[in-house]
C-alpha cells in the first residue's frame, strides 16, 4: 500500500473513531438520546461516504501527465501487470459485468494459493487475497468483433513471479509494457449507451490535435459497479505512440 493510500484509510478511520463520539457528546448536552442518535448517524453517514467513494482509497496504477490538450490528458504509463480476460460477446454491458465478476473472483481467492481444508473445528481456510486496484479496463478487439478483453490492474508492489496463478484458465497475468494513452474523463452511466459517445468525443480531439494512436479507444472505470452514477470516475483512452 503506498504511503497516500494508507495515510487516506488512517485519517479516515481516525475520523470516524472521533467526528461521532465528538458530534454525539455536543449534542448529548441537550439530550442523551439524540446524542446518540446523532453519533450514530454521522457514522453512517461517513461509512456510506467511503462506500460511495472507495477509489480514493483505492491504489491506482501511477501516471506521468505530460500535457494537457483541452480535455484531454496525455500520460505515460509505467509498465505494470494485469488479469486479464477474454469475453466472448458483442454487447458492451455483458463483457464488462461478466469480465468485472471472473476477475473478482480471482483476486477475491479463485487461485491456487487457495487452501481449502476438511471439515474440523475450528474450520481454517488460507486463500491469497489480492488488493483491489483501480482502473478495470475494457477494451474491444477489432481483429475478433465479438470478444473484449477486460484486465484488473495488478498490485504495483508484486512481481508477475509472486502473484498466485489464476485456477480459471480463463484468467492470465500479463506484463504490459510501458504506455503513452489519450484520456478524456467523464461521469455518469458507463453502459453501452454511453462509453461510444464518449470514444466518439474522445477520437475528435485526437484527430483534431494530430495525434498518432495506436489500437482502438479503451473504457477504463475507477469505481465498483455500486458507486452512484454522478459520483463516478469513468475514462476512455487511446494509446499513443511512444
Amino acid at each position: 500500500m503506498t504511503p497516500r493510500i494508507r495515510n487516506r484509510n488512517l485519517a479516515f478511520w481516525s475520523s470516524l473513531a472521533v467526528l461521532p463520539l465528538g458530534i454525539g457528546m455536543a449534542v448529548g448536552r441537550r439530550s442523551k438520546a439524540a446524542g446518540a442518535v446523532t453519533g450514530a448517524l454521522t457514522a453512517l453517514g461517513l461509512g456510506a461516504l467511503r462506500w460511495q467513494l472507495i477509489r480514493l482509497f483505492t491504489e491506482q496504477p501511477p501516471y506521468q501527465v505530460e500535457e494537457r490538450i483541452g480535455p484531454l490528458e496525455i500520460r505515460r504509463y509505467p509498465a505494470r501487470i494485469e488479469a486479464r480476460t477474454e469475453i466472448a460477446t458483442d454487447n458492451f454491458d455483458t463483457a464488462l459485468r461478466n469480465g468485472f465478476l471472473r476477475l473478482a473472483r480471482y483476486i477475491f481467492g479463485d487461485n491456487v494459493k487457495h487452501e481449502h481444508l476438511a471439515m474440523t473445528a475450528p474450520v481454517t481456510a488460507s486463500s491469497e487475497r489480492l488488493s483491489m486496484t483501480s482502473p478495470v479496463i475494457a477494451g474491444h478487439d477489432p481483429g475478433k468483433p465479438n470478444r473484449y478483453t477486460v484486465a484488473f490492474v495488478m498490485p504495483p508492489d508484486r512481481a508477475i513471479s509472486e502473484l498466485p496463478t489464476p485456477t480459471d484458465e480463463r484468467v492470465a497475468l500479463e506484463q504490459i509494457p510501458e504506455r503513452r494513452v489519450a484520456a478524456l474523463r467523464f461521469r455518469g452511466r458507463r453502459d453501452g449507451g454511453h462509453v461510444p459517445a464518449h470514444e466518439k468525443e474522445l477520437m475528435k480531439y485526437v484527430r483534431e490535435h494530430d495525434l498518432e494512436i495506436m489500437g482502438t479507444p479503451m473504457f477504463a472505470g475507477f469505481d465498483p459497479p455500486t458507486t452512484l452514477p454522478f459520483l463516478r470516475r469513468n475514462e476512455v483512452w487511446i494509446e499513443l505512440a511512444r
